[in-house]
């Protein structure tokens, strides 16, 4: 096709020798096909496993389940099992010919419910950009729209009211502290609201921090009118400044630091007059303060208080201003009362831009997140109207208006942006909605009728929370389900730990492994007898002795993954069988070591002086990928194949820990030797940003959506908070004991699934911290009837349990809300077996639990033995805390076989296409 094509744009002579013909490989049109049956595929409303494709102008829908759709498809389209995810398309024909699927390495990362089938043109995929999931067709060739998720999305449950007590004029959530809201009110005071709580750990009523450095006119005006109210409040994008624009010259300027310290900082008397706006920007890499005032000036300040230049040209009081930055250029927009618009790079030059605004009097202005769409906001100078538009930055053209406002608006009307999805303003005592590239309004709420006129409307930074002003000097919060789920998170977090500091207030730092005996053995069961749970050794022959430095079971739960400390990965699958219909990880049946029929061995790249290097790996989401290094290069490995795709990154210096971003499986954070954090774009090649600050090597690394925060810890016990959006550090903390004694060495950190209690694990403390307010609450230490250290810790499946593992062999099981002792599992009844030699020096180095089952994990031991352990049947259920906890009896002998293991050494070989070859015994 390619070269008929060719030979037609050839004949034509207005575009002979005028193009240049990109090299294309025969396989590529074939893979582009195979991505578009692909994706038809998954729109089917009933799919199966081996459809029947035999065109692309239609189309396809696979025949319904029963005895009608019971075709011969099957004998038609040549069978290929899907061997890591039995959903996925694994053949599509076309014409009666069998097509392989070929998805690639970038769509693969991207999209979780397509696992591919290998290639043999690894470089190809990696640089393949994914099909756009954009509509859904019909079989009468008819495109229609997918059912659009914006209700689901929008912010239109009322989920608790904050009493302000006067009216509020200016709100502005933290920029990762999604849940911690700052006001700024009409009799000068400003707050500080954990909205999760319904708590104001801060409030600061308004006074003159210095008057000495107050001008004359300003001492003048306060002592003629000491009313002052607050204008603006806004936090900079790092969340450690937050600045407050007052009505009378004054701009303060405070440094944070979570949860609840407020620090002056400085004072300015900025403006003559009201400072109307206020903003922060880093032009040059320098973090300033921009204000504008009734002046009709512009000014930039250092933090320090210090004005380094100021923008005139405007022939009115300035109203507002707006930040953006485009290709590393930061500009400002502003706006007049009488309507005019102007531009201004940070140059102290005369405006760039300059045009009327839509009204003609005064003007709001918004980016969306993005910073590709300006919205401007405002009500007309003729008839009062209120207006919302999209401009055309470049030549001042509407592009959009927004409809759906009344007449007559009784004051300027507010809006705000999130997500580049949503637009939201206040008016009519209504709060409306709009999607951005749609001018119907898409929905209204009204609430109770206590809203004002034009009430004041903030999104959090991520969409999910929406504060609302009302007449009555209140705020109304707003969530949708993600928000609603976030803080019933922190309100059970806090009612916990508020419940167990009020049984014990002397226990600041809860350490529960201080219990005596008798209220040691109420808090925790022991496990002398085998009976009680259900454990097998895993199988292996491929370098049994090799130390397990990892251990990660994949995200379906049907296999787990062991890294060697020689760098050599192993994988192990459960199968269906008899013993185990479901095919999931159990341990009363016995894996397999998975081997494809090509010999490949995922072995990472292991230079000769590898001396202490820490191996590290991570599964893609959809368990296609591994990433992984032993002191060498990166290594991307396709799991189902064990090819490698990529390699990257050459030492110096050595990775030592990795992290995919939760959001794209094409970005992945690396931990490095030297204290350095690279941010890599495997897809583009690139780095994205280099984060320093970490003083030795970089241990373990994790990350939380919902608070859009990366956290990292080192070899020296401290713990580091990084912005995903800036990539700028918000804190770091250094690990302490009980006793205020500083503690060293590595530590390791886990997110729990609710994103924002956050696992600390170091060989002397287990601790939980509260991510969002970047705080520790509770410690557990082990003591005198526990003698070993802590090797490692991790949470449950479900987040209910904590798994401990000590270097004298016991594991302990804590409740992970209360850190309480539910259950020890003693050495003996894991160790002590014919199939573990000289287990009397073996103990537990590595824990793995698994994400479909909480009450199963796994156990690397230190002479490279693995264990996969469960209650007993009789005692598992869907309680994370009851299955480990029950009537056991302290007493009794330990058995003979302390654990169940197979039978006989077993590996399956597997071709590369997926099918099943013979089992070696």
């Amino acid at each position: 096709m390619i070269v008929e094509l060719k030979k037609l744009i050839d004949a034509n002579p207005r575009l002979n020798d005028k193009l240049v013909f990109p090299s294309l490989k025969p396989s590529r049109l074939r893979t582009l096909i195979n991505q578009s049956l692909n994706w038809q595929h998954q729109l089917c409303k009933n799919p199966k496993p081996n459809p029947d494709i035999r065109t692309l102008f239609v189309d396809h829908t696979c025949s319904p389940p029963g005895p009608a759709g019971a075709s011969s498809a099957a004998a038609r389209s040549p069978s290929v099992p899907a061997a890591v995810n039995p959903s996925a398309v694994a053949a599509a024909t076309g014409a009666g010919t069998s097509v392989p699927l070929n998805q690639t390495l970038v769509s693969a990362l991207k999209h979780s419910r397509t696992p591919p089938t290998p290639t043999n043109d690894e470089q190809r995929g990696k640089r393949l950009r994914s099909v756009p999931q954009a509509t859904e067709t019909t079989n009468s060739g008819m495109v229609r729209q997918q059912v659009p998720r914006s209700f689901d999305d929008l912010t239109r449950t009322l989920f608790c009211t904050l009493n302000q007590g006067s009216t509020v004029t200016s709100m502005d959530f933290h920029p990762s502290l999604h849940s911690s809201l700052l006001i700024g009110t009409v009799s000068g005071e400003i707050s500080f609201w954990e909205v999760g709580r319904n708590e104001r750990p801060i409030l600061k009523p308004f006074a003159i921090w210095n008057s000495a450095t107050c001008s004359v006119l300003f001492q003048a005006a306060y002592a003629k009118d000491s009313n002052i109210s607050v204008c603006r409040v806004s936090w900079s994008a790092d969340g450690r400044y937050l600045g407050v624009a007052f009505t009378k010259h004054l701009v303060h300027l405070y440094t944070y630091q979570a949860p609840n310290d407020l620090k002056e900082h400085l004072e300015v008397d900025a403006h003559v007059g009201s400072v109307n706006d206020l903003a922060f920007s880093s032009p040059h890499k320098q973090l300033c303060m921009v204000t504008c005032g009734d002046d009709k000036l512009i000014k930039v300040w250092d933090l320090t208080g210090h004005n380094l230049f100021n923008f005139q040209g405007h022939e009115a009081a300035v109203y507002s201003i707006c930040m953006n930055v485009k290709e590393n250029v930061e500009y400002i927009f502003s706006s007049s009362v009488d309507g005019k618009i102007k531009a201004w790079l940070f140059d102290n030059s005369d405006t760039k831009v300059e045009f009327d605004a839509h009204g003609k009097y005064c003007t709001t202005m918004l980016y969306s997140a993005d910073g590709t769409k300006l919205f401007c906001c405002g009500i007309s100078k003729n008839n009062g109207d209120s207006f919302l538009v999209e401009w055309n930055e470049n030549d001042g053209v509407i592009k959009r208006t927004y409809a759906g406002f009344g007449k007559k608006s009784m004051g300027m009307m507010q809006f705000d942006t999130t997500k580049n999805r949503f637009l939201v303003a206040g008016e009519d005592k209504l709060i409306k909605f709009w999607e951005l590239d749609n001018p119907n309004i898409l929905a209204s709420v009204h609430v109770d009728g206590n809203l004002s006129s034009v009430p004041r409307v903030r999104f959090n930074r991520i969409g999910s929370l929406l504060a609302v002003t009302t007449a009555d000097g209140r705020v109304k919060i707003f969530a949708n389900a993600d928000g609603i789920k976030h803080l019933r998170a922190i309100q059970a977090w806090s009612c916990r730990v508020s419940s167990k500091a009020n049984t014990n207030p002397a226990m600041t730092h809860l350490e529960l492994g201080e219990s005596s005996s008798a209220r040691r053995s109420k808090s925790f069961t022991e496990l002398p007898e085998i009976l009680k749970c259900q454990m097998i050794t895993l199988p292996d022959t491929m370098y049994p002795t090799a130390k397990v430095a990892r251990l990660v079971y994949m995200n379906n739960g049907v296999g787990l993954l062991a890294v060697g400390s020689n760098g050599t990965q192993k994988l192990w699958r459960w199968n269906q069988t008899e013993l185990n219909p479901t095919g999931k990880a159990m341990a009363s049946a016995c894996p397999v070591l998975w081997r494809p029929n090509s010999g490949f061995v995922m072995t990472n790249d292991v230079p000769e002086n590898s001396e202490g290097a820490i191996p590290c790996a991570i599964i893609s989401r959809n368990d296609s990928y591994v990433l992984s290094a032993c002191g060498g290069k990166l290594t991307l490995f396709n799991m189902l194949s064990f090819k490698v795709m990529v390699s990257f990154m050459s030492p110096p210096p050595r990775s030592t820990c990795l992290a995919f971003h939760p959001q794209d499986n094409n970005v992945v954070a690396i931990g490095k030797e030297d204290s350095s954090i690279h941010i890599y774009n495997i897809q583009s090649e690139e780095v994205k940003a280099k984060l320093t600050g970490d003083e030795k090597c970089i241990t373990s690394l994790a990350f939380s959506m919902l608070l859009a925060v990366l956290v990292s810890s080192d070899a020296d016990a401290q713990i580091f908070f990084w912005s995903t959006d800036t990539w700028n550090l918000k804190k770091s903390l250094k690990m302490y004991l009980r006793d205020e004694s500083p503690v060293t060495g590595d530590t390791q950190v886990q997110f729990h699934c609710n994103q924002i209690n956050l696992l600390v694990c170091h060989r002397e403390v287990l601790s939980l911290y509260d991510a969002s307010r970047m705080e520790l609450v509770m410690q557990w230490v082990p003591k005198a009837h526990m003698s070993g250290s802590i090797s490692c810790a991790t949470y449950s499946g479900n987040g209910k349990l904590i798994y401990t593992a000590l270097t004298d062999g016991n594991i302990v099981i804590f409740n992970a809300d209360t850190l309480m002792l539910r259950c020890r599992i003693a050495p003996s009844v894991y160790l002590m077996t014919p199939n573990i030699p000289n287990s009397e020096n073996v103990y537990p180095v590595v824990l793995a639990a698994n994400p479909q089952e909480p009450n199963q994990f796994a156990v690397g031991l230190s002479n490279g033995a693995i264990k996969v352990i469960e209650p007993n049947a009789s005692r598992r259920g869907n309680n994370g805390i009851g299955s480990w906890v029950g009537k056991f009896k302290r007493a009794g002998k330990p058995p003979r076989n302390g654990g169940r293991a197979c039978s006989s050494a077993m590996e399956e070989t597997v071709s590369d296409d997926g099918n099943s070859g013979a089992n070696t015994i």
